[in-house]
């Protein structure tokens, strides 16, 4: 969902500024993180000779999956972003282009840099204990005391094969 401004005042006069806030609603979905919803931001536009430069901040809830217990948390996350617009992009990798003369769309720098500063493992406390490698209880919240007899388990014969 586009996030589309006029830019025209800003661009007759060079050096010119002026606040934009709004709301992105984002949808992304990565392995252990995720948000779906809006994302409120505030932004300065600042007119250049030849194009805008967008500086500004987005405010997201993400879910976060931790790695280790596999609870879900949610975290208020406050993201920079910057983006430079110009009529015609010198670079294609980091400018977009103006669109019609007189719009940009802050949408795809929001999205990006909130996508970017998703963490790729997410731990809900940096002490978290994860889960118990033999029954699968969250040793956060539930202590399963050990495992003395495991020679029930249909494994159990399995245990000494590779002890030499």
């Amino acid at each position: 969902m586009s996030h589309r401004v006029l830019i025209s005042d800003l661009l007759s006069k060079p050096g010119s500024s002026r606040k934009e806030s709004g709301a992105i609603r984002l949808d992304i979905d990565l392995t252990n993180a995720g948000v779906h919803g809006d994302a409120g931001f505030e932004a300065t536009l600042r007119s250049l000779s030849d194009g805008l430069v967008a500086r500004g901040d987005a405010t997201v809830f993400a879910d976060l999956t931790c790695n280790r217990c596999l609870e879900v948390n949610t975290e208020a996350l406050e993201v920079p972003f910057e983006q430079v617009y110009r009529h015609e992009p010198q670079d294609e990798d980091d400018e977009m282009r103006i669109e019609r003369g007189t719009w940009i769309d802050l949408e795809p720098a929001v999205h990006d840099e909130v996508t970017l500063s998703l963490p790729i493992v997410p731990v809900c406390t940096p002490d978290c204990l994860g889960l118990c490698p033999t029954c699968g209880a969250n040793l956060n919240s539930d202590p399963c005391g050990g495992h003395e007899d495991e020679t029930d388990s249909p494994f159990a014969a399995l245990k000494d094969l590779f002890d030499t």
